[in-house]
């Protein structure tokens, strides 16, 4: 049995129980309201956010819980990372890229993570040291680095300027080879869906510029554990329970490349407390 098995178990099957829960709630209608933030959240977000924490608290009553709507920090090494519905204003208008998205980080490290889609049924998991898989299938990163056709590399951050500066909210065909340049075209790609593009080698790689773990705490553990690279905007190792200072996830072979490349980071800021509930 591997070190992280009955975490495991836990979180593939309570990613189950939400797209259970995701598909029943969009077909019976949601309300939609607007964060301080300007993002969407539903009426699905709130409830999946909701029962993760309580199966948590059930089941592993000592660690603690970061989530997109919802926390129950406890300060101790384990914090487990929900993202309920990553992609919220694509399950709005029905485009079928939502995710939703559970990890379990000790130590600041992920070591399981899970990615399931309540609109094709797919589920990605992983454990360090273990693999990572598509429904049973191991997945392997792509072998692109860019030197004779263009990578693909998904997301860059929330302010589009040039696609050559590699900080384009959009979906990116990268030349490593500096003769040859780089073009772009905007596509609604959520991060656990782009991340998971790049663990099974359809995609090379994907650029996050924010600073919320639950987004990429997962994918981090999908694409490590696929043979590819994840680390902050400099190319450093970071902490996924609390806030992050964005985050490369690639193949590998265009790794530096993107860290090179990509606009410095900005700073981040100050960790969440470590103890009670917070709305998120």
């Amino acid at each position: 049995m591997t070190p992280y098995a009955p975490e495991l178990r836990f979180a593939r099957a309570f990613a189950a129980e939400a797209v259970a829960v995701v598909r029943r709630i969009r077909a019976d209608g949601f309300d939609v309201a607007t964060k301080a933030d300007h993002t969407l959240v539903t009426t699905a977000d709130h409830e999946v956010n909701r029962q993760f924490i309580e199966q948590v608290v059930a089941r592993f009553p000592g660690d603690g819980v970061l989530g997109e709507e919802a926390s129950r920090l406890t300060g101790g090494p384990r914090t487990w990372v929900i993202d309920p519905i990553d992609g919220t204003q694509q399950f709005v208008l029905g485009i079928p890229v939502f995710m939703v998205s559970v990890a379990l980080v000790v130590d600041g490290r992920p070591v399981i993570g899970v990615a399931a889609n309540p609109s094709t049924g797919e589920t990605y998991w992983a454990e360090a040291g273990a693999g990572a898989y598509l429904d049973g299938a191991r997945l392997r990163v792509s072998r692109r680095d860019g030197t004779t056709v263009p990578v693909i590399v998904s997301g860059g951050g929330a302010q589009p300027v040039s696609p050559n500066g590699l900080d384009a909210d959009a979906l990116l065909r990268v030349h490593t080879a500096p003769a040859v340049s780089s073009t772009a075209q905007r596509y609604p790609w959520p991060t656990v869906f782009s991340g998971c593009k790049v663990a099974e080698g359809s995609w090379d790689a994907d650029l996050f510029g924010h600073t919320t773990a639950h987004d990429v705490a997962a994918v981090c553990v999908l694409v490590r554990e696929a043979g590819g690279t994840v680390t902050d905007r400099s190319g450093a190792d970071q902490r996924y329970d609390r806030p992050v200072d964005g985050c490369i996830l690639s193949n590998g072979l265009v790794h530096e490349h993107l860290v090179r490349h990509w606009r410095p980071a900005r700073a981040c800021p100050a960790p969440p407390g470590r103890d009670g509930v917070s709305g998120g």
